[in-house]
This record gives structure tokens, sequence and C-alpha cells, in this order.
């Protein structure tokens, strides 16, 4: 008889993991993933300078994906400068290196953030100036070796 119950209490255990398991799944199945989950899935990225010398990075990646760490918040934005006027450049998933996903181009303008066709400012209380100091000491890392 104790053999058989503890059988069954072993059985409803991992019946209970089992839906636990489920649940979880099913729930994280369903979020729609954010630009800033795929730059942190990202395995390589391409840095340029607005004269377009790129450099490649994949082994440092995890420095670059602090980007998603930095209080962005979106914008309904419409920016003064045109496209072109970027002060540093990052493509996550660059095509020429990463295949089978899309690119994320994140460029740094001189008041804002583009991430492809969307503009982020920073949250409130964070300055401006400390989003563009993290991008210039990447790229005078990156830039340096």
């Amino acid at each position: 008889m104790m053999c058989v119950k503890n059988k069954l209490k072993k059985f409803r255990s991992a019946a209970l993991l089992f839906v636990i398991m489920i649940s979880v799944t099913a729930c994280s199945a369903g979020k729609e993933k954010t630009v800033f989950d795929l730059i942190n899935e990202s395995p390589a990225a391409e840095l340029f300078l607005p004269d377009g010398s790129p450099v490649y990075v994949d082994s440092e990646i995890s420095s670059l994906r602090s980007l998603t760490e930095l209080c962005l918040q979106p914008s309904p934005l419409e920016p003064a400068d045109k496209e072109g006027d970027w002060l540093y450049r990052i493509v996550f998933n660059p095509a020429s290196h990463v295949k089978g996903t899309d690119e994320i181009v994140v460029s740094f303008h001189q008041d804002y953030v583009q991430i492809n066709d969307e503009f982020y400012l920073p949250e409130n209380g964070v300055q401006y100036e400390r989003i563009l100091e993290w991008a210039a000491g990447k790229f005078d890392y990156f830039y340096k070796q």
C-alpha cells in the first residue's frame, strides 16, 4: 500500500510540473519580441562612423547589447535633421555576416536615437548626453583595437 502511495505522489508531482511547464511556455509564446529583445539575441554587429568605415564585432557583442539598458522610450518624434545626419551607427545582425535574420539599424543622432524606422528619446530624468557618451565610448573602444 505504501509503495502505491509513493508512486501516486510522484505521479502527481510530475503531472503538476508538466502543467506548470506548459503554462509558462504558453504564456511566453504569446509575447511578441521587442526590438530590444532582438538586439539582445544578436550574434554580431557592425559599427559605422559617418565616413563609412566599418568595424565588425562578434566576440564582444555583449558590450554592444548593453544598448538595451539605456532607458530609451519610443517617441512620436518628427526629427528636424535628415536620415543621413547621424553621428554613430550600429547594425545588429549585419547581412554580410549573419544569415536568416533581419538587420537592426541603430543610428545615434544629435538629439535622438533611431532604431530602424522608430525614434527613441531618453526616459524622463535621463540626459541624452549620457546616451551619446555610451555610443562614443563603444566606438572609441572598438575602433582603437
